[in-house]
């Protein structure tokens, strides 16, 4: 009879692959995770077999097919009170660069913003490479800014009476 370890394995596959990986991404020092350790009870080294066994019984039941295993805190460590299933799209927002930098938090206010497209990102950085404030790239909405960043209150309502008066006179001269 297979142990709980082997059917476990069998059965759940991908879950032993996750499992496998955030252990071995460890234990061998990769880039970025020369601080980071997996907590005993889950750790290849130190529980062996047990290990997988204990983080499915700990992660089993929020388990799904789409999700992945994420670190709460990127600097922590890979323990029961860090870890969570995340989609792919919420565990690449959960990065260094987006919570430790001035740069990634402007870029995540302007996503909450104005939205999770690329578009957006890329005006982001067109905005910030023409050297716009991080305020500014944030602030003016993305149809009524100039490429000088010097847009006021008083300048983008004048081009959106503008706007809407040069639409209206089009479509009362399509219709004539």
């Amino acid at each position: 009879m297979a142990s709980r370890y082997t059917s476990l394995r069998k059965a759940e596959p991908r879950c032993w692959r996750i499992w496998y990986r955030f252990n071995k991404r460890c234990e061998d020092n990769e880039p970025y995770y020369e601080d980071v350790a997996v907590h005993e009870d889950y750790s290849r080294e130190i529980s062996g077999e047990q290990g997988f066994i204990n983080f499915m019984d700990d992660f089993w039941d929020t388990y799904q097919d789409d999700l992945t295993i994420d670190r709460i805190n990127p600097a922590g460590n890979y323990e029961f009170t860090n870890m969570k299933w995340s989609t792919p799209t919420e565990q690449n927002r959960n990065t260094r660069f987006h919570k430790h930098t001035e740069r990634g938090q402007a870029l995540t206010k302007m996503l909450e913003k104005w939205g999770h497209s690329k578009r957006t990102k890329q005006r982001f950085w067109q905005r910030t490479r023409r050297g716009w404030s991080y305020e500014d790239t944030i602030n003016i909405p993305p149809s009524l800014s100039n490429r000088l960043g010097n847009s006021t209150t008083k300048d983008i309502n004048k081009r959106r009476k503008q706007s809407k008066t040069s639409t209206i006179w089009r479509k009362l001269r399509s219709i004539i």
